[in-house]
């Protein structure tokens, strides 16, 4: 038995379908990622390759309008599910209007073939358009996922332009058992392209983000949503080695709340938390982008300065002790915490015996001085 056209567009709905079917048990539970818009997609595209198939067997408005707008929904949903995977507002609006025109012109044109051909293709060139636009756009460093989904929407853009310039030649479609004109085969190249290659894309950067989530939260202190111990000492590993190369100045300092000791014993645990919170989400707020800050150990904080002389961190040290002042933490109730810090920094160039512990453990001596010194003090390592 010869294989149709209509054939293969039978097997390519039957894989979409049952693809959109296994996304949307995976994604039963609502989360920030792209497998419901991949599942939505993928029906999209089962629904226009169904009425591919049953050419002759169904209406022709099955064939010539139902098909083309599953498609352009498909594109849509991938465009939405890329968006929603960063986070991103999805402009419905744009996302609607284009198979609702799909729609309109197909139905508008249906007694002339060519202008209807070059509006389908149109129309899908758009949103291949929109979709690589949005894909270059929010690809991540060494993000292989994202170049996966610009391929895909390239394809699909290059093969929508050539079919529509062999409709321009007038080449005329063929009935013969896989004797495709060439307008055939990359009409049906295109269609496999853009119903697969995004959907596969978007479950792959699906579940590299939630890796990416999950190596986050393991290097995030629960409490205070900041770096943990091994993560900022290995940081601290990091740029210690980087300033010795350099020959760049890094400060190290360890901080601590002044008040925690008082707090601890008259109020609890809970209130010295809350006291845990505010100075990380301070601290946090207020560095610069090319420092880091993490919680050392039950009651410190480290902060590294790359590529920061001493004047440079004396000043920026003393503007975060001032500002911690003018902030004071907010109670469980209506209770206010006013809160100092005391900082210990060591700040220069690392030389070869100098590792991340050693400076660290230089940054503490200078925190025991500025503490028993009195509260809201800093003091640099000799």
């Amino acid at each position: 038995m010869p294989l149709h056209t209509p054939s293969l567009a039978a097997a390519a709905a039957v894989i979409a379908l049952l693809l959109a079917l296994s996304v949307w048990l995976a994604s039963w539970r609502p989360r920030r990622d792209a497998l419901p818009a991949t599942g939505l997609g993928l029906l999209g595209s089962a629904g226009a390759f169904a009425c591919a198939a049953g050419v002759g067997l169904m209406p022709d408005w099955t064939s010539e309008v139902a098909a083309p707008v599953g498609q352009s929904v498909a594109l849509s949903a991938y465009t939405w599910g890329l968006l929603r995977l960063h986070a991103r507002a999805a402009p419905w609006q744009n996302l609607t209007v284009m198979p609702a025109l799909m729609g309109v012109l197909m139905v508008f044109l249906a007694d002339l073939p060519t202008a209807r051909d070059l509006s389908h293709d149109a129309v899908l060139i758009v949103q291949c358009l929109v979709l690589l636009i949005w894909s270059q756009r929010l690809a991540l460093e060494h993000g292989q996922m994202h170049r996966l989904m610009m391929l895909g929407a390239g394809l699909g853009l290059l093969m929508n332009v050539l079919h529509g310039g062999y409709v321009l030649q007038g080449i005329t479609p063929t009935s013969e058992p896989l004797a495709l004109t060439r307008a055939e085969a990359w009409r049906l190249a295109s269609e496999l392209v853009l119903a697969f290659v995004p959907a596969c894309a978007l479950l792959l950067m699906s579940r590299e983000d939630r890796e990416l989530a999950l190596q986050r939260l393991a290097l995030r202190d629960p409490l205070t949503g900041i770096a943990n111990h091994p993560a900022i000492a290995d940081r601290c590993e990091s740029e210690v080695e980087q300033a010795r190369r350099s020959g760049s100045p890094l400060g190290v300092v360890l901080i601590e709340i002044d008040q925690l000791p008082s707090l601890r014993a008259r109020q609890g645990k809970d209130v010295v938390n809350e006291a845990l919170q505010h100075t990380a989400a301070h601290l946090a707020e207020r560095i610069r982008r090319s420092d880091s800050v993490g919680r050392y150990g039950p009651h410190a904080f480290l902060l590294l300065l790359p590529n920061t002389p001493t004047p440079g961190a004396r000043h920026v040290l003393r503007a975060l002790r001032e500002s911690m002042l003018d902030a004071p933490a907010q109670g469980s109730g209506a209770d206010v915490l006013p809160l100092s810090i005391s900082m210990g920094l060591w700040c220069g160039v690392p030389n070869p015996r100098d590792s991340a512990e050693t400076l660290i453990a230089q940054a503490a001596t200078a925190l025991q001085a500025a503490q028993e010194a009195g509260a809201n003090r800093m003091r640099v390592a000799a």
